[in-house]
């Protein structure tokens, strides 16, 4: 009898789910990235950097430098490039250009499969509930195509198989919401520690601007 205990028959949910497991393939593996590159990167400890821009206020840029030397964090990697610059004689704004440069490809980096993992969250409800529409539509269907009494198993089936399509969206789309949040909240307070960084650090120098004016 279909759709008692099996999906056969049950074509338009069969396809739906497939469309699901491979979604939630893909969030996993956005998943993983994610955890790799956020690896060894914490915005609450972030010795190297403090100890850097205590040396860039003391005037000791190659100290500051070295003190970055080897560092994931991506405060540290802009901060680093904007230090390369200043050692090079460039002028403050083209090391506020380097780190602002090297901190966007910092993020960009960071931020690349969020959208993707927003976009699978959004998705798998309504896909779910796509695959429940399709399911009754076949159920009812098959009721009005059943010769002699309608027994009440087949409707049931049907309905039972329909709305498990929707329970795989939500199962999908709650733990890839929690991850793209989580993500999205730690590359928000990073880009938040950059901007604090280069307003506390790269500063023009009022009196060195001053004696360039006077030249």
């Amino acid at each position: 009898m279909p759709f008692v205990n099996n999906w056969t028959g049950f074509s338009g949910g069969n396809i739906v789910v497939a469309i699901l497991l491979m979604l939630s393939v893909l969030a996993l593996a956005i998943v993983l990235l994610k955890l790799w590159q956020w690896r060894g990167i914490s915005l609450k400890r972030q010795h190297a950097v403090s100890e850097a821009i205590d040396f860039v206020y003391a005037g000791a840029d190659a100290s500051a430098l070295n003190a970055l030397r080897g560092q994931r964090n991506p405060i540290a990697v802009a901060l680093a490039a904007a230090l390369r610059t200043r050692l090079s004689d460039q002028p403050i704004e083209a090391a506020r250009e380097a780190f602002e440069r090297e901190g966007a490809n910092q993020l960009m980096s960071l931020r690349y499969g969020l959208r993707a993992l927003e976009m699978i969250a959004n998705l798998a409800p309504l896909l779910g509930l796509f695959g429940t529409v399709l399911g009754m539509i076949e159920a009812f269907q098959a009721l009005e195509n059943a010769s002699g009494p309608v027994d009440p198993a087949m409707l049931s089936g049907g309905i039972w198989a329909a709305l498990t399509t929707t329970a795989v969206g939500l199962a999908l789309a709650i733990p890839t919401m929690m991850a793209f949040a989580l993500f999205d909240q730690r590359t928000h307070r990073l880009a938040h520690r950059m901007d604090d960084t280069i307003s506390r650090v790269l500063v023009p120098d009022p009196e060195l601007e001053k004696d360039q004016r006077t030249q």
